[in-house]
């Protein structure tokens, strides 16, 4: 598909892309751009991140956008500048539908294919915060869950999350790269790119927050685990503490030496069994005193 920048405003064209087009705003993929040869031995290569490399006669670079919900899946494109041409490679058809969305919006003043690019990565981080915010809800609600001690598969869901964090914020890094690159080495006057900046920077502060906010969910799980086994720690020193004396005297009487004091005695037993309830009360008592449970 091939578009056309003209009157300040982008409408479908006919025209061919060539070396001496202008202006021209083109969506291939990679079978039809084999079919150009306006570039030799063009760079095409798994997309990993965004960037964008400058090759003195063109500019090429590769976009990388996590696709927000579905981590950890990506869509990846290619795009080039050339002779004031906008050149867009890609398997589907993400670019095309963003630029029928932007044709759809009121025409700009000195409108050309610098600004359709910034247009195209603003639609890419419109709703970036919200989906930001949307991560900081299910953290919240992770904390919740383990101040009351009702979650499972914690570790499973925070490292998740955390990745998922982790790789929004090398993707605001890789567009304040590619931004920066593209203010100081072919658009020097574009204000547009200083301020698209500024917004992937607060955007990529927003990670910063939430990354810190999940090391500190971590470090509360860890402190409500810790929590529980001093918790099962204390129940067992009670209960041993209390066994204890009883433990002892047990063992007394068990040796059944023929002239033990009650051994033949008929109250001898209920004796014992009331003075072992005697020692459980008198531990509980001081237990309690101390506010030990």
């Amino acid at each position: 598909m091939i578009y056309e920048i003209k009157n300040d405003k982008i409408i479908t064209s006919t025209k061919k892309l060539t070396n001496k087009s202008t202006n021209l705003i083109c969506i291939f993929n990679e079978d039809e751009w084999k079919n150009y040869d306006l570039i030799e031995n063009s760079p095409l290569e798994k997309i990993h991140f965004c960037k964008i490399e400058d090759a003195k006669k063109y500019m090429y670079g590769t976009l990388c956008i996590p696709i927000k919900g579905k981590f950890p899946l990506n869509y990846s494109c290619y795009f080039y500048f050339i002779n004031n041409n906008l050149i867009f490679i890609e398997k589907e058809n993400k670019i095309m539908e963003l630029i029928d969305e932007i044709i759809n919006t009121k025409s700009k003043k000195d409108y050309n294919v610098i600004k359709l690019f910034h247009d195209i990565l603003e639609v890419f981080i419109k709703d970036d915060l919200s989906y930001l915010e949307h991560l900081e809800e299910r953290l919240s609600l992770l904390e919740t869950k383990i101040i009351k001690n009702d979650v499972h598969n914690f570790n499973e869901t925070i490292i998740r999350i955390k990745k998922e964090i982790l790789k929004f914020y090398h993707y605001y890094n890789q567009l304040l790269d590619l931004t920066d690159n593209l203010i100081d080495s072919y658009m020097t006057t574009e204000e547009v790119f200083v301020v698209y900046s500024q917004k992937i920077e607060r955007l990529q502060s927003e990670t910063l927050l939430l990354r810190e906010y999940t090391q500190e969910l971590q470090n509360l799980y860890e402190s409500q685990i810790t929590l529980h086994q001093n918790n099962v720690m204390k129940v067992l020193t009670i209960v041993t503490t209390i066994f204890l004396p009883l433990t002892l005297i047990t063992g007394w009487y068990g040796m059944n030496f023929k002239y033990m004091p009650e051994l033949s005695w008929e109250f001898g037993y209920p004796l014992m069994f009331i003075v072992f309830a005697i020692i459980i009360i008198i531990c509980l008592i001081i237990f309690k005193k101390n506010k030990f449970w």
